[in-house]
């Protein structure tokens, strides 16, 4: 996986908290604190947020490719090949991944890395799907934290991050961009296992028009 781009993702966010943070130094005491706890530290939160559903998604992506590739014992495939092996990786409605099939296909759980790569997906989902951005039962239970308990929202909740921190071998003054650029190399090396523990077919490729010769009207 491409880890460089998101890096720099990284680096650019770590800037932006970095500014903000200046900007409070010469201000009041108590409006610096107000302000960095109520928006700008949310505001850095958030943004690592939604480059970790990013990296989720990369990482589906990959795990896709790699089942596809995986289901002919190493024989070369074609292009045609391998887009019907993706498409019969689809649920029966073609809506979204058998991750059932996908997991055997590659053996994820027994894999370095799955509980890690997990948490990773849960926090995506917490984030995208619940409408307070709480976190998810499951995360919590992962990341052993207390249940039926209310939680602030998933880039406001100290308590959360600490829980990641802690599950990802990083201290609990961890700061959202050090959880982000963890989970990064963790993600990385987890589809780096994947690959090395699976026989997978070379795909044929195609050469590719970047000029169509054809466009709608």
């Amino acid at each position: 996986m491409e880890t460089d781009i998101l890096k720099q993702m990284i680096s650019v966010i770590r800037t932006e908290e970095q500014r903000r943070a200046l900007l409070l130094t010469d201000q009041d005491q108590n409006f610096a604190y107000d302000q960095w706890l109520f928006t700008d530290e949310p505001f850095v939160n958030e943004l690592c947020m939604m480059l970790l559903v990013t990296l989720r998604h990369q990482v589906e992506r990959e795990l896709v490719s790699l089942a596809a590739c995986a289901a002919d014992d190493g024989q070369e495939i074609s292009d045609q090949q391998y887009e019907e092996k993706v498409n019969q990786l689809r649920k029966n409605k073609g809506i979204g991944w058998d991750w059932g099939k996908i997991k055997d296909r590659l053996k994820l759980e027994s894999c370095e890395g799955y509980q890690h790569t997990e948490a990773l997906r849960l926090l995506s989902n917490s984030y995208k799907h619940d409408p307070y951005m709480e976190p998810d039962k499951k995360l919590l239970e992962l990341l052993q934290l207390k249940t039926g308990v209310n939680y602030a929202s998933l880039p406001k909740s100290d308590a959360l991050r600490e829980g990641l921190a802690a599950f990802i071998a990083l201290g609990k003054d961890a700061t959202y961009c050090d959880i982000a650029e963890r989970f990064v190399d963790i993600a990385n090396d987890f589809l780096v296992t994947v690959q090395s523990r699976t026989k997978l077919s070379q795909v044929k490729r195609s050469p590719v028009s970047m000029k169509p010769s054809t466009f709608a009207h």
